[in-house]
This record gives structure tokens, C-alpha cells and sequence, in this order.
């Protein structure tokens, strides 16, 4: 039997963006507070709006420390299950295509959002120390290629929220990255 080398032509995502089927949102640069307990809110939300026609698959998740002291604890991956629930409301994140002078896809993205029922929990994102803006450490990114492992079908929303020690006016960046996938395609 032969071998046989197999390279990317591209970037691994690359058909997706060039297609204008990637997209990627981001809380805002002044931050958002991290969480500290699973209820009807989310530091950073993406809807799949009922009636879409896609599935959105998360590709990439991202936090980012900006300021304040940060208190221990977990922040999560989440979902809410229920398609009929209502759609959540929030302070609206402009996506940004993977192809930046692409046009706007379905996925709507919240930062401090209201949600219609306390999401599931899906597994860790990551782990937060306490830590304050004065500590002696390297600056941090939390990046996790979750390679289309959670999918929302149209209805769907996906949270990344904390279960965190308050902390002192804790502030950190979320950013999220997916792919719009025709409901029902291989």
C-alpha cells in the first residue's frame, strides 16, 4: 500500500469564509463582566433565529482578560434546548464576515443578554483564578477550537457565561466564531 500526503490548499477555514458562510463576533472592547451564576442572563450570546434555514456550528471560542479583579471560578459553554422559547434581548454585537467585505448572516450575537430560560451547561470553556490587573503574569487570551462540536439548529441559543466569585469590577472580552450551515446539509 502506498502513502499518500495530504496538505490544505488554503487556511482550514477558508472555503467557509470565501463561500460567506463564517462569521465571527466579539463583546466590546470596554468588556463585559464574566458572570457569576447560571440564570436568564449571558455575558455573550448567539442566536439562531427560528425560521433561519441554517445551522450555526461554533467554531471558535475565545475570552480575553481587559480589567478589574476576577474572581474564581468556571466559565461555561451553554445552551437553551428549546427552540419555542423566546428569543433572547440584549445589547446587540455587530457580526463581523470571514470575508470582510462579505454581507450579514443569520447568527444574532448578544452581549448582556436576557434570556427566556436559564440555559444547559454543555461542559467548561475555562477556569478563572482570582487575579487582579496588578498581578505580576504574562497577558492572556483563552482560545478553544470547539470545531463545530456545539450546533444550533434555527431557535437555538449558545451562551459563554461564569459561575464566578464576584470579584471586583471584573471585565473581560468573549469572542465567538461559526459557521452558517444549510439546515439539513452533510
Amino acid at each position: 500500500m502506498a502513502a499518500q500526503d495530504v496538505a490544505l490548499k488554503h487556511g482550514r477555514y477558508y472555503d467557509a469564509a470565501i463561500d460567506g458562510r463564517l462569521f465571527h463576533a466579539s463583546t466590546a472592547a470596554t468588556g463585559v463582566a464574566p458572570g457569576t451564576a447560571i440564570g436568564t442572563t449571558a455575558a455573550f450570546s448567539l442566536h439562531n433565529p427560528l425560521g433561519s434555514a441554517v445551522d450555526l456550528a461554533i467554531l471558535v471560542a475565545s475570552m480575553a482578560y481587559i480589567s478589574g479583579t476576577l474572581g474564581a471560578g468556571v466559565v461555561w459553554h451553554l445552551v437553551n434546548l428549546d427552540p419555542s422559547a423566546a428569543a433572547p434581548t440584549g445589547t446587540a454585537i455587530t457580526e463581523r464576515p470571514g470575508r470582510v467585505t462579505g454581507g450579514s448572516g443569520q447568527g444574532v450575537a448578544l452581549t448582556t443578554a436576557t434570556l427566556a430560560v436559564a440555559p444547559a451547561i454543555i461542559r467548561p470553556f475555562c477556569s478563572l483564578g482570582a487575579s487582579l490587573a496588578s498581578t505580576a503574569t504574562a497577558p492572556w487570551q483563552v482560545v478553544e477550537d470547539v470545531g463545530g462540536a456545539i450546533i444550533l439548529p434555527p431557535g437555538c441559543t449558545y451562551s459563554l457565561h461564569g459561575t464566578t466569585a464576584a470579584g471586583a469590577s471584573p471585565l473581560v472580552a468573549f469572542g465567538v466564531t461559526w459557521e452558517e450551515i444549510a439546515t439539513g446539509a452533510d
